[in-house]
């Protein structure tokens, strides 16, 4: 057996092990997205008792999963779906039935993994989009807040 046969029969799985990766990605992007959105929140309250690096570190606590993912779900979707149609030619070329319909269900059921990879990617890219911009406003308060002369109390 050679190298494309071994390939290809890993590639016969088909794109259902990339759906799940993606489920599972979409899951954690839910996960980051509420815990930094409460934890953001809660250090923004409190903003004056860290000092800088501390500030900046706190805030920007795993963005980069949402940045990954936002980056990278359409990729792995589109590798599902690449899946997906080497499943259905295959299909096709091993089926004793000829005509359109033996290959368009498995491109149309490829063609979720792409979609699903879109599913993902959005609101991950919206979500680090929206806490990068809260961070860098939070950090300009910051600043602002610690340059400013003391009041003094009457």
């Amino acid at each position: 057996m050679n190298i494309t046969e071994t390939i290809l029969k890993i590639a016969l799985i088909g794109g259902d092990p990339v759906l799940y990766i993606l489920i599972l990605m979409s899951v954690i992007t839910i996960a980051v997205v509420i815990e930094r959105y409460l934890s953001i929140k809660k250090i923004q309250e409190n903003m004056l008792d860290y000092e800088p690096l501390e500030l900046k570190l706190a805030l920007e606590k795993r963005l980069g999963i949402l940045a990954t993912f936002g980056n990278n779900a359409p990729f792995i979707g589109l590798f599902g779906t690449v899946l997906g149609i080497i499943k259905a030619f295959h299909d096709l070329g091993t089926s004793t039935e000829f005509g359109v319909r033996v290959v368009m269900q498995g491109i149309s059921e490829a063609l979720v993994a792409t979609a699903m990879g879109l599913f993902v990617a959005i609101p991950a890219v919206i979500a680090y989009n929206y806490f990068v911009r809260k961070v860098k406003t939070i950090l300009l308060t910051y600043e602002q807040k610690k340059n400013l002369p003391l009041e003094l109390e009457e």
